[in-house]
């Protein structure tokens, strides 16, 4: 992909033009979403975390992504007012840009009963419940695993076929 520097740079250089110097770009850790707009810090952020999955086209289009949401205002969301502002910015995306990679490395996976899964990168510290089975009017408690120890201990519980003989052939004897 492309160095952080680049990113940086562009981000920078597009806050500056198009919303003053008031504003600022930065890098932020999450891990789910490649971008935000923060009214408060007066900062557009893009995911560290995610910037080694982009092109510096995508992030082109997520940084004028973020500044028409500064543009537009607080409330405005998606709306006609973001609309307006994205399409003069030169924004070519829809309301969000998919990173199905975001979740490639998730660590906490949860099943309900039913077999439905979630993801999440931080485990959840009160119950949670299947929004699959809720919506069909069921309640299923979700039940959360380390995927990292999931892993480990299928590595673990792998039968070890190190001792077995090898004919010259290659077949197990």
């Amino acid at each position: 992909m492309v160095d952080r520097q680049s990113i940086i740079d562009l981000g920078s250089r597009l806050v500056r033009q198009e919303l003053g110097s008031q504003w600022h770009f930065q890098l932020d850790r999450a891990r789910t979403r490649l971008g935000a707009c923060h009214y408060d810090r007066r900062a557009i952020s893009l995911s560290g975390h995610l910037l080694d999955r982009i092109d510096l086209s995508m992030a082109r289009q997520a940084i004028l992504h973020e500044i028409a949401h500064a543009l537009a205002g607080r409330t405005a969301g998606h709306g006609p007012k973001w609309r307006v502002a994205a399409r003069q910015l030169g924004y070519t995306g829809g309301r969000t840009i998919k990173m199905e990679q975001a979740w490639s490395d998730a660590r906490w996976l949860a099943s309900c009963r039913h077999g439905h899964q979630v993801l999440r990168h931080r485990r959840p510290r009160q119950a949670t419940y299947c929004g699959r089975c809720a919506q069909q009017g069921s309640r299923q408690k979700l039940a959360w695993q380390d995927r990292r120890l999931v892993g480990l201990s299928a590595a673990l519980s792998a039968p070890d076929r190190s001792d077995q003989a090898v004919s010259p052939s290659g077949q197990n004897q």
